[in-house]
C-alpha cells in the first residue's frame, strides 16, 4: 500500500514486522513499514520512500538485530540518527516518535549476559538525544520487564519476539499518541 501524508508509518525489524496494526489500531491510518531481520544500515537504505511520502507520523523502533550482530553501539546509535535527521530535514511536518529498544529475556536466548546493558545504555543515549532535539522518545522499555530485569516471559515466546500480551502491551501504550493528537512528553 502506497504511503500518504494521512498515515501512520510503523518502521523497524521483525518486532514492527509482527504487530498487527491493522488489529490494534482499526480504522486509523496505519501502515507497517518493519521488515524481518533489519537492521540501523537497512532502515536507511530503504527509507527513501517512506520520507518521500511525508507521512503524518513515525513511529520508529530499530537496532536489535544491530546488536546481535555486534555491532557498537554507537554506530548504532549514529545510523538512528541518520535516519531521524533524514525525516527532520526532508518531512518536518512528519511527527517523530522514537520507541526504545525492548529489554530481551537472556535466560530463554541462552545468551551471554549483560546484552539489556548494552540496550539500557543505548536507548539512554537515544532518550538524551531526543530531548535535545525535541524528538517524542517512547520509553517501552521499563514496561516488558520482569523482576530480574529481563523481558518478562509473558511477552516474548523466544526472549526476543512478542506474544499476542506484548503486542497488546505495546499497543496499549502508544494508542494514546495515534489515537489523537496528542503528543508524548516523558
Amino acid at each position: 500500500m502506497p504511503i500518504t501524508s494521512n498515515h501512520i508509518v510503523f518502521l523497524g525489524d521483525s518486532l514492527t514486522a509482527a504487530f498487527d496494526l491493522g488489529h490494534h489500531f482499526r480504522g486509523l491510518p496505519v501502515i507497517n513499514r518493519g521488515l524481518s531481520g533489519d537492521t540501523t544500515y537497512e532502515v536507511l537504505y530503504r527509507m527513501g520512500e517512506i520520507v518521500k511520502a511525508r507521512p503524518k507520523k513515525l513511529f520508529l523502533m530499530i537496532g536489535i538485530n544491530d546488536l546481535f550482530n555486534g555491532e557498537d553501539e554507537t554506530i548504532i546509535f549514529g545510523n538512528i540518527v541518520k535516519i531521524l535527521d533524514q525525516f527532520r530535514e526532508n518531512s518536518p511536518e512528519t511527527v517523530l516518535y522514537l520507541q526504545s529498544l525492548l529489554p530481551v529475556n537472556e535466560s530463554v536466548l541462552f545468551s551471554e549476559e549483560g546484552i539489556n546493558l548494552f540496550i539500557f545504555s543505548l536507548n539512554d543515549s537515544l532518550m538524551r538525544y531526543c530531548k535535545d532535539h525535541q524528538i517524542h522518545f517512547m520509553d517501552l522499555y521499563p514496561h516488558f520487564l520482569d523482576t530480574h530485569g529481563q523481558m518478562d516471559c509473558k511477552y516474548t515466546y523466544d526472549g526476543v519476539h512478542l506474544t499476542e500480551a506484548g503486542y497488546e502491551l505495546w499497543a496499549q501504550v502508544i494508542r494514546p499518541y495515534i489515537d489523537t493528537g496528542v503528543l508524548y512528553d516523558p
